[in-house]
């Protein structure tokens, strides 16, 4: 009897090279067709050379080039499809191309399946003994559970089906030879050509995925064709290989999906409604059971029952798109995100916006107003600020009992909040907003850390240490930007610590022409004007390469504000270099790139750096780097290749690098060449941001 063997095929080479492995031992007279759906993995090439390999007899076909394809015994075709058609149309696409070679029987069979020698043949044999069985299945193991039954076939009744056996022992099957199903599997189906529709097909192409063969069963249970289980047929299932278990919401929408489309086109509106009303606990239940969030739920409901009364069919754009939605996308609905954050803050900013263009609803709730502007115009984003402090740092300078007075904030929170009705909060500073999200009570609530707020804030007293402590208690996700601050952190918590670094948007950080004359030398720092950052050893450096280096036309460019601007001014006019100190103020962090196109060295030399993110824009720029050896810039800066790294608060070490860089221009190119390719494989903005959307869909 001879057989077409059909095995549809997407990025599952090892899969189906082991199932491949597994129809050599078979006895019987068969040849197979793998359907291959478009594969990324070169699945066609590397299973063409493994079957060469094997010595066994193959060819390869692409789509449009079908016709008059007559197959001999044992061989293998290898059939390229354009794209992705799905399982229902693939397996349509390969039938139809068996048929030419006039197969008695078609066995469509799973890539993630491996069979035992005897399994053709146990069916053959049942077949021509009882013709009237049009369609077939083996009885189908778990792989890696091999004496527990995967599925035995099943029953349908008034829409639902009942699977025999599922999970239980081969020794508790009662039946002897064959059981009588109305559902069949199409795992593995072997069935007789008569059953192709009138276009030669096996499967409705409704579905992309899934629901193919419950449907197929419909058809056969209304035309009464009989179908059985042969419990002597045994195969192995390696069960959840061609999908990830991480997309459970769009796997449980597009089952449910599909699985009303068919009833109510095979049943009938009346049924269907009936169905469909008793069928909502059912859904509420299992949708409980995977954790989908209780608002979320009549969301799923809705938009689920909506679909199914007006769609005929689930097109491939379906599928993808539920696959890829997580719990908001199912629901149609976009992820809110409220955001507990200082609005002045150039890292506020980046966050909202970047969160923002991948179409989250964010609430930005702020102590202060300062540059609130910025956010009117984006998209996706509304605010609520109040006057209490004007600048962060005006809020850490605060003691504190008196810092406490934000609390005064806390009943307008919980009110927005409540009409806002996010998915979580995440509070950007793990000391006073983080304070004000623990003390809201709403979960989830996520909490990154950003620098002072862990080297600082905990050792000011015990009562700013029990308040961290506190904070972190009531987090649900704790995130850092750096190693180095999730191990101070750690002092504090037990919990784990996610490091989500800031990053760099590589295409705005990026080398651009200067116009500064080429006989001058510019080194530049961008930093708060702050004890903390190392201002006052950088301008005694730069006194220092300025002795050393006398006919030199040396620059020292400092952008930033900060309490220590009149101390370091005195400074460089103590050290007698006040003309070649240029203090510019704050500059917006999108002229910052154009600054870099005129600077040759870049320098900072931190006391504490929890990160480094202005170091790794300027070599972003392919600007070499001279940082201290402060703990973060020791992450983001490898010594002698992409930069030079000192001790910190030694300034003629500093300056010795320095002069380095200066006298040797080639190497300093290089250098920056080199930098910015370490900045665009590992702190890239797009990563940084991807990171983080992954952690909001996780733990949502």
């Amino acid at each position: 009897m001879k057989t077409a063997i059909i095995i549809l095929n997407w990025n599952g080479c090892d899969l189906l090279t082991s199932c491949l492995q597994s129809l050599m031992q078979v006895r019987g007279e068969y040849f197979v067709v793998v359907a291959d759906n478009a594969s990324s993995d070169d699945s066609i090439n590397r299973a063409a050379s493994w079957i060469q390999s094997k010595g066994i007899e193959y060819r390869i076909v692409e789509e449009g080039c079908e016709n008059n394809i007559l197959v001999n015994n044992h061989e293998v075709v290898l059939y390229s499809l354009k794209c992705n058609y799905g399982f229902a149309k693939g397996n349509n696409m390969a039938v139809a191309l068996a048929m030419q070679s006039s197969p008695e029987r078609i066995l469509l069979l799973n890539n993630d399946t491996e069979v035992e020698p005897c399994f053709l043949s146990q069916l053959e044999n049942f077949s021509e003994q009882h013709p009237e069985y049009k369609a077939l299945t083996p009885l189908i193991h778990l792989f890696y559970d091999k004496n527990r039954i995967w599925n035995a076939g099943g029953r349908l009744f008034a829409g639902f089906r009942k699977y025999f056996y599922a999970n239980r022992k081969r020794e508790e099957i009662k039946e002897t030879g064959h059981i009588d199903i109305s559902f069949v599997t199409g795992c593995a189906l072997y069935f007789t050509p008569d059953l192709l529709d009138e276009d030669k097909k096996i499967f409705t192409e409704r579905f992309f995925f899934g629901e193919e063969d419950f449907e197929f069963s419909l058809r056969m249970k209304k035309a009464k064709v009989k179908m059985a289980c042969v419990l002597d047929s045994v195969i192995y299932h390696k069960v959840g290989s061609s999908i990830s278990n991480k997309a459970v919401a769009g796997k449980l929408y597009i089952h449910y999906l599909n699985r009303f489309i068919d009833v109510r086109i095979h049943y009938g509106k009346i049924f269907y409604n009936v169905w469909s009303c008793f069928y909502k606990p059912l859904i509420r239940r299992t949708l409980r059971k995977q954790e989908c969030p209780n608002w979320l739920i009549e969301n799923f409901i809705t938009r689920l029952y909506k679909n199914a009364e007006c769609k005929n069919q689930v097109t491939a754009t379906d599928f993808k798109k539920s696959l890829e939605g997580g719990w908001s996308g199912v629901t149609g609905r976009p992820l809110r995100l409220f955001m507990l954050a200082d609005t002045s803050s150039d890292h506020t900013k980046r966050w909202v916006s970047a969160t923002a263009a991948r179409g989250v609803e964010i609430f930005l709730f702020s102590f202060n107003n300062r540059d609130a502007s910025f956010y009117e115009h984006l998209p996706n984003v509304i605010y609520h600020t109040f006057g209490i402090f004007s600048t962060l740092k005006d809020q850490r300078r605060n003691g504190a009992f008196e810092k406490l007075r934000y609390l005064k904030t806390l009943s307008v929170l919980k009110r927005c909040i409540k009409e806002f009705n996010p998915d979580m909060i995440h509070a950007h500073y793990a000391s006073s907003y983080a304070l004000l999200g623990a003390l809201s009570g709403f979960h989830p609530f996520v909490v990154s850390m950003w620098g002072s707020d862990i080297y600082f804030f905990p050792k000011v007293s015990l009562l700013h240490k029990a308040v961290l402590k506190y904070n972190f208690r009531k987090a649900d996700r704790l995130l850092s930007t750096s190693e180095c601050m999730a191990n101070e952190a750690s002092n504090y918590t037990k919990k784990d610590i996610n490091v989500t670094p800031f990053g760099v948007d590589t295409d705005l950080f990026r080398p651009i022409v200067g116009n500064k004359p080429d006989d001058e030398f510019v080194i530049a720092t961008v930093k708060t004007l702050a004890t903390v950052y190392g201002i006052d050893t950088l301008i005694e450096a730069f006194a220092i390469v300025k002795q050393q280096m006398p006919s030199m036309k040396l620059r020292l460019i400092i952008a930033g504000e900060g309490k220590e601007k009149a101390n370091l001014k005195n400074l460089s006019m103590k050290l007698g270099v006040a003309d070649y100190v240029d203090f510019l103020g704050k500059i917006p962090n999108s002229d910052v790139p154009q600054l870099y196109a005129n600077v040759d060295v870049y320098v900072s030399l931190s006391r504490k750096e929890s990160f480094g993110v202005a170091a790794i824009e300027a070599m972003a720029c392919e600007v070499p780097v001279v940082v201290s050896d402060a703990d973060g810039f020791k992450e983001v800066v490898r010594d002698a290749t992409c930069g030079f790294i000192v001790p910190m608060n030694d300034a003629a070490k500093a300056a010795e690098k320095i002069m380095f860089l200066l006298q040797n221009r080639d190497f300093a190119k290089e250098m920056g060449v080199t930098a910015r390719e370490f900045v665009v494989k590992n702190y890239s903005w797009t990563a940084s941001v991807d990171k983080m959307m992954s952690i909001y869909k996780e733990m949502i």
